[in-house]
């Protein structure tokens, strides 16, 4: 197992972000921080820690408020 470092001064979705992957604790954390034991295929900022269940959760995905849709074209231009 490695570890993630969650940040919680650093919110994400409704938890906090995981900022770094270690194969082993390097060091004691900051008091807004804490190592979460994770899967050995963790990536850092791929998931946000969720502190109610203590489990890792996907990020949404990106809303698409954006039309993409073009105007029709003729080519020629009216003056």
């Amino acid at each position: 197992m490695k570890y993630t470092l969650v940040c919680k001064n650093e919110p994400r979705e409704q938890g906090y972000r995981c900022a770094d992957v270690v194969d082993a604790i390097p060091y004691e954390p900051a008091p807004d921080h804490m190592w979460v034991e994770c899967a050995d295929d963790f990536v850092a900022d791929s998931k946000w820690f969720d502190p109610i269940d203590n489990t890792f959760k996907e990020f949404p995905p990106p809303s698409q408020s954006v039309s993409l849709e073009q105007p029709t074209t003729t080519g020629t231009q009216e003056i």
